[in-house]
């Protein structure tokens, strides 16, 4: 794991390179990033801070939710540089479940603007698939239930639904969980 090679462990070590099998066997490239809201412990409802999804995904994010600033670019290092196709897998925003209604709507709409945007889109290109994780569980690092779904209640899917941008293709499929 110690991928500068100095004899040491640290955070200059690319955490992603040692699981990487090489290019000839990989033929897609992802990150699973969440707004987790503030540091660990985590519990409290926070509004995501502006680019907070492309600052993670390029390894600058420095803000409520810990310093991650010394992470490698994934983007620029594993989809750009390899000209692999790039899936965000998991994506949602933390809400815990005790949040007040309207909140827990901004926080969730402040998340998905930034990650269907169009800087996104443009700044990314190599994005191929961004999934949704819609399910409400119990998280151990929070101590409780957090509502991660957009689906379980109707006026988050109908929001959800009404600010995807044309160019994703499954906003009809967005429907309430029963």
């Amino acid at each position: 794991m110690d991928t500068d090679k100095d004899g040491e462990l640290t955070e200059a070590d690319d955490p992603y390179q040692p699981y990487y099998p090489g290019d000839d066997a990989v033929d897609w490239v992802g990150m699973t990033l969440y707004h987790w809201g503030s540091t660990y412990p985590w519990g409290g409802n926070n509004l995501p801070e502006t680019e907070k999804f492309a600052a993670q995904l390029r390894g600058t994010y420095d803000g409520i939710g810990g310093d991650e600033s010394g992470l490698p670019d994934f983007y620029a290092i594993y989809s750009e540089d390899r000209d692999k196709p790039l899936a965000i897998p998991e994506t949602a925003a933390f809400v815990t479940e005790e949040a007040n209604s309207d909140y827990a709507l901004e926080i969730r709409r402040a998340w998905w603007q930034q990650v269907f945007s169009e800087n996104t889109r443009s700044e990314f290109p190599n994005i191929r698939l961004i999934n949704w994780f819609n399910w409400d569980k119990h998280e151990p690092e929070a101590d409780g239930i957090v509502r991660w779904s957009i689906t379980s209640d109707q006026r988050i899917a109908d929001a959800f639904r009404s600010d995807l941008p044309d160019w994703v293709t499954t906003a009809e499929d967005v429907t309430t969980c029963q």
